[in-house]
């Protein structure tokens, strides 16, 4: 008897699972979907073609499409297109989208079918956080470059990378994060280490202040 419960309680939490993942995976089918036809708006101090270089320059620009968007001191592409292009980004670049923010010295960005689907990002460091207000914490990375997978939800960080949930810190040459399940996977750096802090709660930090000064 108590087998047979031990394994319907397995199941219905296999089933829990697998629903819980349908769903995950069919809202992002419909945020992708609905971002299609959601109209890309671009505002700019200033523009100019350069025929010789056959490029795009504008001045404190700002791209929005839906909750995301990007503000950089300047921007450069060879035509204003947004359905199979490239573009570059530099000096204070600012990549905002829901409750994610991302701040480097420079960006590639890359637009299909009019819309953004992926960023590599440059900085010394690049620094992202991602707030969670229901939970009232948020999780904080930087690295030398990113790489940011807008349909997947995953940022890749290289070279000197540190993330840190509130919680936990990672450190290591390379860290991916879902920022959808935020699910962190760390690959070992140079000397083939993974360094791991793990922060107790503000509970136990009261409980070993106390012991020290009784």
């Amino acid at each position: 008897m108590a087998n047979l419960s031990r394994n319907l309680i397995a199941n219905a939490l296999g089933i829990a699972l697998m629903f819980l993942s349908a769903t995950i995976v069919a809202q992002e089918a419909i945020d992708i979907a609905l971002m299609k036809t959601l109209p890309i708006n671009l505002d700019a101090e200033s523009s100019e073609f350069d025929r010789k270089k056959n490029k795009l320059f504008f001045r404190n620009l700002t791209i929005k499409q839906g909750l995301l968007s990007i503000m950089a001191d300047e921007a450069t592409a060879t035509r204003l297109d947004f359905e199979n292009m490239r573009w570059e980004f530099s000096g204070t670049v600012i990549i905002e989208n829901a409750d994610t923010i991302a701040n480097c010295d420079y960006a590639d960005i890359l637009f299909r079918e009019h819309r953004i689907r992926s960023a590599v990002m440059q900085g010394q460091p690049v620094n992202f956080t991602q707030l969670r207000i229901d939970e009232e914490r948020k999780t904080e990375g930087r690295a030398n470059q990113m790489e940011y997978d807008v349909d997947a939800g995953i940022i890749k960080l290289t070279g000197d990378s540190w993330l840190s949930d509130g919680a936990n810190e990672v450190s290591g040459n390379r860290i991916s994060y879902d920022l959808n399940r935020e699910f962190i996977i760390a690959d070992a750096d140079d000397d083939g280490q993974v360094s791991m802090k793990i922060i107790p709660p503000d509970s136990s930090l009261s409980k070993i202040e106390d012991q020290i000064n009784p």
